[in-house]
């Protein structure tokens, strides 16, 4: 072959490559777009946090993938929200990392995709990283809004063990921006249909749910029952303890429902003392279960802010939609109420359906 046959073929190849990589980018600008769409019209805290996990996974074919947030707006510390990948349990509960920690100084300074490799090196992050030893972390990503870190994406290797390229780095610092802002405005949605005491969700909301399930629950012809629940004497608690303990039974029997429900179902603060929970996919024989661990557990439980433990009860009337009745939400609700009555009129800390 001779010299010029060849410094054409080289060229030639120089130029496939450009192509090549330009075609990537052209792919890799497609999917980021797609997914930003995707991201800003998801409302939904937790299935939102799910989908920017699932995207690093599929963009970066990467197997372990984490995110770490603060647990609310005004939070000081962060901690792992969800994990995907991996063989164990994280405790989502637990402090990570705090706002003030070296590594979130240094991220703030310098918010690209960071190597861990490369964070091991600087000395007064060592201790920091290693607590991402745990997460076989090999790249961190901080989210930033409003020029603030409010997350941060946790990846860890290749599965076909490649590094992390630039172009990695440039698609990652991309995404973390979209994430950051959509974690941003659904935190934001959910303060506005959560109420500020129990983090139960707020009755309008409520209202709009049990519209939305009863119509699911007609098109597919899939049960759905509701529960409403009401704690008992609580007028008389608040004028022996106080407005103060009455709110921290309000907050501790919410965290009562909200631990013994599933994820798909609705719980709300209907008002004052009463609350209310939507159960889709339910039938009425599986609702009065809900309802009786409901009952237990709140009798059971010991509240809080007195020398010693006070206990409460609490009474829920249960009711199951009958399409057949061509039944509103309003008839729904006047049926679970009415048994709510019963319960009570029956000595309360029942369950009548």
């Amino acid at each position: 072959m001779s010299r010029n046959t060849a410094s054409l073929s080289d060229e030639q190849d120089g130029l496939e490559g450009r192509v090549s990589r330009l075609e990537k980018k052209v792919y890799d600008l497609q999917n980021l777009i797609d997914m930003g769409m995707s991201l800003s019209s998801n409302l939904d805290f937790e299935s939102l946090v799910e989908t920017i996990l699932y995207s690093c996974i599929g963009q970066m074919f990467v197997e372990k993938v984490s995110i770490i947030l603060q647990p609310g707006i005004d939070s000081h510390y962060y901690t792992i929200h969800m994990a995907k990948g991996y063989d164990r349990e994280f405790n989502a509960g637990d402090v990570f990392m705090t706002e003030d920690s070296p590594l979130m100084r240094y991220l703030e300074k310098n918010p690209q995709p960071q190597l861990c490799s490369h964070l091991s090196a600087v000395d007064e992050l060592s201790d920091n990283i290693a607590r991402f030893h745990d997460l076989d972390a090999e790249i961190l990503v901080p989210m930033v809004s409003k020029s603030s870190i409010n997350g941060i994406l946790v990846l860890g290797a290749k599965i076909n063990g490649d590094p992390f390229s630039g172009d990695d780095s440039d698609f990652l610092f991309d995404l973390a921006k979209f994430a950051a802002i959509a974690v941003e405005n659904s935190r934001l949605y959910l303060m506005a249909i959560l109420d500020r005491m129990t983090r139960l969700y707020i009755h309008h909301y409520f209202q709009e749910r049990l519209f939305e399930e009863l119509r699911r629950s007609r098109r597919y012809n899939s049960p759905l029952a509701l529960l409403m629940a009401d704690i008992d004497h609580f007028k008389i608690f608040n004028d022996t303890y106080g407005h103060q303990q009455g709110d921290l039974v309000l907050k501790e029997t919410a965290q009562i429902f909200r631990d013994s429900i599933r994820k798909i179902d609705i719980p709300a603060r209907y008002g004052g003392e009463e609350f209310a929970v939507i159960l889709p996919e339910t039938s009425l024989e599986s609702a009065v279960a809900v309802a009786s661990r409901l009952r237990k557990r709140s009798e059971r439980h010991a509240f809080t802010g007195q020398s010693s433990p006070l206990h409460v009860t609490i009474s829920i009337g249960v009711a199951q939609y009958n399409p057949e009745r061509e039944e509103t939400r309003e008839s729904l609700i006047g049926r679970a109420d009415r048994a709510l009555y019963r319960a009570k009129q029956a000595g309360r800390n029942r369950v009548a359906a």
